[in-house]
């Protein structure tokens, strides 16, 4: 390693050069597939088992290798309460499996040569990360995670999974950009995630309180998305928004050179700098935009190849997507997950809508804190002015609404059930549809009871695998 500060594990040298290393081609890794989940392993798969909150993947590594994976990845605990691992199936004990695997994917980010992008705020990283790898991916191989893993499990999964090989041994290598979307719920989640793959751009989108009653304060939040700037290596670059105070004083946390965004006079880069058509709804869609014109200059992209990746930009599932719903109305789906602010910015989305009529499907917003009852009734009041029809699901928005004439619904499983089988509560035809809430009330079960029947959910929806929809 080079000098950095690792969480140590301790494995058979051997078993790790033989097995890691492709001996036909010196310095590079050989290509695994890691699998820490039996629900989606392959035949193949390594199957590493995981201790996580809930369950322990130890108990399910006989399971795993049934379905077809070939060598697993245990801890020493695990073999010391008798776990045994049959014949014909390599095994490597070690004594922690997530700091195995991080480690092994710090190694393979070195071994690349790979440039990491990583992104952190508290609402638009997910869209930003799709722009960004839109723009890049003109210019450079782009390795990215679907959805939001922004875990050091999640990141080191992508990184161990990803085709890197290509561009680190071709004779005249274009290195390749890990585009990382770096979440924080605690403090100290960000300067984790930064020592372990050290970025060469951080991108900050803004700060609001989002996770606050894991982060404490609106301070704390800004100190820990700062991180993702303090960590920038010597020569990177630092992209924020200019239009977010807390974000601009986060320059003030590296000697690395910054680049700014937004609609003030002072950023580097402005509502002049986006000359093409984009392909998303909202008013966010310029200032994420900006934001991927600024990575581009930081990777020294030509204006044509930045411009042909902002045209050919899509939003991912779940992000304010429209699509066509039942009786011929329109659906926009922004169920991925919600915020106060968010939430409000789909609002005003619905309300630019051409419509005979506007309804707003609106669930819980989670985990604001002490004051959620009173954000929550901000967004009902925000719903009222732009909706002819409000539909709440979950009881934060149910106790926030009052007695106010809201159709309301206690899960997504009722109100699902409802628009598909209740007189009155079909779509008519110039209808236009939000649908918006915090993963954990899984809105996109009320998008799917929108849709079109000529639409196919698991295409155009987030979260539709089947041990998701089981939950």
């Amino acid at each position: 390693d080079d000098g950095d500060a690792l969480v140590p594990f301790h494995c058979d040298v051997e078993w790790f050069e033989a097995v890691v290393h492709d001996a036909s081609m010196p310095g590079t890794f050989w290509r695994m597939a890691f699998s820490t989940d039996t629900r989606s392993l392959q035949a193949g798969d390594t199957y590493v088992a995981i201790r996580g909150e809930v369950y322990d993947g130890h108990a399910f590594v006989d399971k795993a290798i049934e379905l077809g994976a070939t060598s697993v990845v245990v801890d020493h605990a695990a073999i010391g309460a008798g776990l045994e691992i049959g014949p014909g199936i390599d095994a490597l004990v070690v004594d922690d499996t997530i700091a195995y695997l991080t480690a092994l994917a710090r190694e393979r980010v070195r071994q690349s040569g790979a440039d990491i992008v990583a992104i952190t705020g508290s609402v638009g990283k997910t869209t930003t990360k799709a722009a960004l790898v839109a723009v890049l991916s003109e210019a450079f191989p782009v390795v990215f995670a679907e959805g939001n893993l922004n875990t050091p499990l999640g990141l080191s999964l992508t990184v161990l999974n990803a085709e890197l090989l290509q561009a680190a041994t071709d004779p005249d290598p274009v290195k390749p950009v890990i585009v990382m979307e770096m979440g924080a719920r605690n403090v100290g989640d960000i300067k984790e995630l930064v020592t372990l793959f050290p970025p060469k751009v951080s991108v900050v989108t803004n700060v609001k309180g989002v996770h606050l009653e894991t982060m404490g304060s609106i301070e704390a939040i800004e100190h820990e998305k700062g991180e993702l700037i303090a960590g920038l290596r010597p020569d990177g670059t630092g992209v924020l928004n200019a239009d977010e105070p807390r974000v601009i004083a986060m320059a003030s946390r590296t000697t690395a050179h910054c680049i700014t965004y937004g609609h003030t006079d002072s950023a580097d880069i402005g509502p002049q700098d986006i000359t093409v058509v984009l392909p998303i709804l909202g008013g966010h869609a310029l200032v994420t935009a900006m934001s991927a014109v600024a990575v581009g200059r930081a990777f020294a992209m030509t204006k044509e190849q930045i411009d042909h990746g902002l045209g050919a930009f899509r939003p991912e599932a779940g992000r304010l997507v429209r699509l066509r719903g039942r009786a011929e109305s329109t659906l926009v789906d922004d169920t991925y997950n919600a915020s106060p602010d968010a939430t409000l910015a789909a609002l005003d989305v619905l309300v630019g809508l051409p419509a005979q009529r506007r309804l707003a499907f609106l669930g819980d917003m989670l985990e604001l804190g002490p004051d959620e009852i009173a954000q929550h009734t901000r967004v009902i009041d925000r719903a009222f002015e732009v909706a002819e029809v409000v539909v709440i699901v979950g009881p934060l928005m149910a106790e926030a609404a009052a007695d106010r004439p809201v159709v309301r619904f206690p899960d997504s499983v009722v109100a699902a059930e409802a628009i598909r089988t209740r007189p009155g509560f079909e779509p008519r035809p110039g209808d236009a549809m939000l649908v918006k809430g915090s993963q954990g009330l899984r809105m996109e079960r009320v998008s799917e009871a929108l849709l079109h029947p000529d639409v196919d959910p698991a295409v155009v929806l987030a979260r539709q695998s089947d041990s998701w929809k089981s939950k």
